[in-house]
């Protein structure tokens, strides 16, 4: 489980091996270590106990501090060892045929995803709006077809591949964010998908960005835990300020994680007047961090293992550690 803290002023400490969160003097909460992965700090104000942090370290449990925006901004750890040679071989493969495909995989998991999320909208609007229904049921074969192409070119020997498939998931992308405004616009207002540095100003696409960034932070925290460079991707640009690795990983949770946790809030008229000037209010913000975190609980099934989606997000990074290793062979997460 995660310890979520969001009350200015709280305090966590220990007492006989147990997380003891206090406000205003008064014990709130006891938890037992084995219970917890790890405490998430939405707040300013809060305090820690010097004790805590030895018995986490013990524990390998960290402590993940986040901005008002959903941004990663500080995570107090254990030291971990080296892992050099899986280092050494990420860097390595990143222009031959194994990280092409691996670039491809992790489009294709997207790719996928967003066809799933739109034949499920299809689907359950069959008859209240068979209209509306055909047209989502169009975008998503078409996406389909654009997901197989990319596996196509995941396999072929040509320099120019990357590229290719960078052009691919964007048009995917353009299909996915253009026809969702039809569905959401019947309870609310979207222009279409626009991203931080655009400046949105409407809920949609506000609240995506804000629990995008929360993901993103996760699987740059599983891959340094499976001894990976986050920052050295496959399908994303090396960039200093953006782990591009964990930007790869995220696309095939995109969709199974916040979109469907953002659109069904929308559809639930939970996105209406949690805005003050363009950004979320604390409570938006609690609201669509605890339906993240039940999202992210959720059992699915995936390669005959049906686990919470956080513990395939882990194992997904292990297996891509195991892909440039040479151990295994890497397949993308759909549902």
């Amino acid at each position: 489980m995660r310890l979520v803290i969001n009350e200015p002023g709280s305090f966590i400490g220990t007492r006989n091996g147990m997380i003891t969160v206090y406000k205003s003097g008064e014990k709130i909460l006891e938890v037992a270590i084995p219970k917890v992965n790890f405490i998430i700090v939405l707040t300013r104000g809060a305090s820690f106990s010097s004790a805590l942090i030895k018995l986490l370290a013990r524990h390998n449990i960290p402590i993940i501090f986040y901005s008002s925006l959903g941004y990663p901004v500080s995570m107090c750890k254990s030291f971990t060892t080296g892992a050099i040679e899986l280092r050494k071989n990420q860097y390595k493969i990143k222009e031959t045929e194994d990280g092409i495909k691996l670039a491809s995989l992790f489009a294709q998991g997207k790719t996928l995803n967003q066809y799933s999320i739109l034949y499920s909208m299809a689907k359950n609007r069959s008859i209240s709006d068979p209209q509306l229904s055909k047209e989502l049921y169009k975008a998503a074969r078409e996406i389909k077809h654009i997901s197989d192409e990319i596996t196509r070119l995941g396999v072929e020997k040509t320099g120019n591949s990357i590229q290719s498939i960078i052009n691919l998931e964007a048009e995917a992308a353009k299909i996915y964010w253009g026809i969702l405004p039809k569905p959401l616009s019947k309870v609310l207002d979207f222009p279409g998908r626009k991203k931080r540095f655009e400046n949105p100003t409407d809920s949609v696409n506000i609240s995506l960005n804000y629990l995008y960034t929360i993901l993103g932070g996760e699987c740059s925290l599983y891959l340094e835990l499976c001894g990976l460079d986050p920052y050295a991707g496959f399908l994303h640009a090396d960039n200093p300020r953006r782990p591009a690795l964990a930007m790869d990983l995220m696309e095939e949770f995109r969709q199974q994680v916040v979109d469907r946790v953002v659109f069904k809030a929308a559809f639930e008229r939970k996105l209406e007047n949690i805005l003050e000037n363009n950004r979320l209010t604390r409570e938006a913000r609690l609201m669509l961090y605890k339906s993240y975190v039940e999202r992210m609980n959720t059992k699915v099934t995936f390669l005959n293992r049906s686990l919470p989606i956080q513990d395939h997000i882990f194992l997904q990074a292990r297996r891509i550690a195991e892909y440039i290793m040479g151990r295994h062979e890497y397949k993308p997460f759909t549902l």
